[in-house]
């Protein structure tokens, strides 16, 4: 598909969601409503399903089987939709070669299967009172910083390459800020304003453990708000729903999130989870709190969307497709008659439009401040307008998760329920995301959505108030599927790594240290994925206390270096990469003029165009040949 039929199908999806709750606010549904609709939609699911799996030629892993098994006696429309989940979530295993198991990993999926299969039979309820909602937070939160903790798997080439290239580019604005450039103006911020500033903020000595602290630490917030608002919706309904998706939602942050291929945890990947998408998990916790709770502490919603609308371009798009339509249709409910109600939606939306328009004027002096009256809109967005690594979707992956998801939701909408608003911000924060994956649609980016399809999924449930509708069991069963199929699935994980790491450093390695070190290589260091002609010519630089020296190669890396300040903006090719050429020149010449000192590139053959895009600012005073790499001596013209 084509980028702009995505996008027409993206904003399609979002006018659904927004609109969709006023059908039920304009024109309530009758009490003698037939539900054909639903059973349309259960059919199409189940006929899509079972399509997807014949084009996929019946890739379903044999575990897929144990999922089942607990629907077993709970009568067909129930097996039909777990049957229908198994199948859909097997898209989400794109990386085996063979979907096959040994002995053991096979045992360990039928117990994972089955104890979270029959946990809904636990039917016992209870509310769940403030101090008890705070004191499982903090637990949640405390499981999340003890998770990060544990760096075993990082001894293995792969996850020390990968985390080395993501913190890489987050930590590449920081250094050039640092160093004395201008922000916007003599180099581009990919992640956003909020992430680098907190990000300097936590550098102290050394930004990569600053890196790797404030990843930990994100993260832990963001399982902790999205397990609060687990609890929060399913307040209602047994004790043993409620464990699987709190099992489910710590499987899909800590497990889905962390590139199961090569598997690490979302620590290596920091833009896979909190730093990314703590602004949303923030805000809908709020918003569920203050649904569940009857209460209304609106300055609160204001300030995260107001934190979000300053965090990143992205943050400030879920933010604001999150929190105004919220109040919005809070007022039109509200309202008296479908009168009162178009008044309260319009007043709603003027109050959503001038506040928003007051915050971006806010955000567009602090940028005119930051950027020394010189940003434009195109350094602002430029990553918006050139995404890093765009792939096309893939029409038979993981997307059908998501669009199953939305399917099962949107009827309910329609429908109107005390618990309407809550479904609708969980769908609104999915969808919102859902940018994430349309920028780089490769199957695995649905997998680090995962945890809020946790939260639409579970707010699916508790929507649900035909109880006895065959629909409902339908929909009942796939929803658990769902949850026993991203606690069983991890089986299929690669965790080569851990044992790798255990097997060099113990079963027990925790903190950053050894990780850290491998962003400094030297001869002879273990592993080994730089050539041995770069690692020369790194220790060469070192040796001449060279300061910071960019590498410019096939790795995509920004080095380590202990001592010395950046000396120009385009530190980093997975920052500049997606860029235009011309771009490119402009920061280069800027940071020549911003900067104005001398420093070292090493660069690969391969890369040596890399080097000619300077020459335009700077002259070569020294060059020095590594076999295949060479090192230049740049001073400003």
């Amino acid at each position: 598909m084509t980028s702009s039929i995505i996008l027409s199908i993206y904003a399609a999806l979002l006018i659904v969601a927004l609109l969709t709750p006023y059908a039920s606010a304009f024109f309530p549904p009758r009490a003698d409503r037939k539900p054909t609709a639903d059973r349309v939609i259960c059919t199409l699911l189940l006929l899509c399903a079972i399509a997807l799996t014949i084009v996929r030629h019946g890739a379903i892993p044999l575990i897929g089987v144990f999922v089942l098994i607990p629907l077993m006696g709970g009568g067909i429309p129930s097996l039909l939709g777990g049957a229908t989940a198994a199948m859909l979530f097997a898209t989400a295993l794109w990386w085996p070669s063979s979907l096959q198991l040994g002995l053991v990993p096979t045992l360990l999926a039928a117990l994972l299967a089955l104890a979270a299969g029959y946990l809904p039979r636990w039917k016992s309820t209870s509310a769940v009172s403030e101090p008890r909602l705070l004191m499982c937070m903090i637990l949640c939160g405390i499981m999340g910083l003890a998770m990060g903790l544990l760096t075993t798997p990082f001894e293995a080439s792969n996850t020390i390459y990968l985390a080395w290239h993501h913190w890489g580019a987050y930590l590449a604005p920081v250094e050039a800020w640092r160093g004395g450039g201008v922000p916007y103006r003599d180099f581009p911020i990919q992640y956003g304003l909020g992430p680098t500033l907190l990000l300097m903020a936590s550098c102290g000595q050394d930004c990569w453990r600053g890196m790797y602290e404030t990843a930990v630490i994100t993260n832990a917030l963001y399982f902790a708000t999205l397990c609060g608002s687990v609890i929060l919706l399913t307040v209602q309904l047994s004790k043993g729903v409620r464990w699987l998706a709190l099992l489910a939602m710590f499987f899909a942050t800590y497990f889905w999130t962390g590139f199961p291929i090569d598997f690490a945890g979302p620590a290596m990947t920091p833009s896979v989870a909190g730093l990314r998408f703590l602004s949303i998990s923030a805000l809908l916790f709020h918003i569920l709190y203050a649904e569940q709770r009857k209460i209304r502490r609106d300055w609160v919603g204001h300030a995260i969307w107001l934190i979000d609308l300053f965090w990143s371009p992205e943050a400030a798009f879920f933010g604001t497709l999150i929190w105004w339509p919220y109040l919005a249709l809070r007022n039109a409910e509200g309202a008296n008659g479908w009168r009162g109600a178009i008044i309260a939606l319009s007043k709603g939306g003027l109050q959503g439009a001038c506040a928003l328009a007051a915050g971006v004027c806010g955000l567009t002096l602090t940028l005119w401040l930051l950027s020394a009256g010189t940003i434009q809109l195109w350094e602002f967005i430029a990553y918006i307008q050139h995404p890093p690594g765009a792939l096309p979707v893939n029409p038979i992956g993981t997307v059908w998760i998501a669009l199953a998801s939305f399917a099962l939701a949107v009827p309910l909408l329609a429908q109107g329920s005390p618990l309407t608003r809550s479904l609708y911000v969980c769908l609104l924060g999915f969808l919102g995301a859902g940018t994430y994956f349309i920028s780089r649609s490769h199957d695995n980016n649905i997998l680090n959505l995962f945890p809020l399809l946790v939260l639409l999924l579970s707010a699916i449930l508790a929507n649900r108030k035909d109880f006895q509708a065959p629909t409902w069991h339908f929909v009942r069963s796939f929803v658990h599927t769902g949850f026993a199929a991203m606690i069983t699935f991890v089986v299929m994980f690669n965790f080569t790594h851990w044992s790798e790491g255990a097997a060099r450093s113990g079963p027990l390695t925790l903190g950053p240290a050894r990780l850290i070190s491998r962003f400094t290589p030297s001869h002879g260091s273990r592993p080994g994925f730089l050539s041995s002609d770069a690692v020369a010519g790194l220790e060469y630089l070192r040796r001449r206390n060279a300061g910071m020296v960019m590498l410019f190669d096939g790795n995509k890396l920004m080095p380590r270096t202990p001592t010395g300040s950046a000396w120009t903006g385009v530190n980093n090719i997975a920052n500049f990469e997606p860029l235009p050429d011309s771009m490119v020149q402009h920061y280069i010449r800027r940071g020549a003029a911003a900067y104005h000192h001398e420093g070292w590139i090493l660069a690969d053959k391969e890369h040596s165009r890399w080097m000619s895009a300077f020459k335009n600012a700077y002259r070569i005073r020294e060059q020095k040949s590594f076999g295949k790499y060479h090192a230049y001596y740049l001073v400003p013209l």
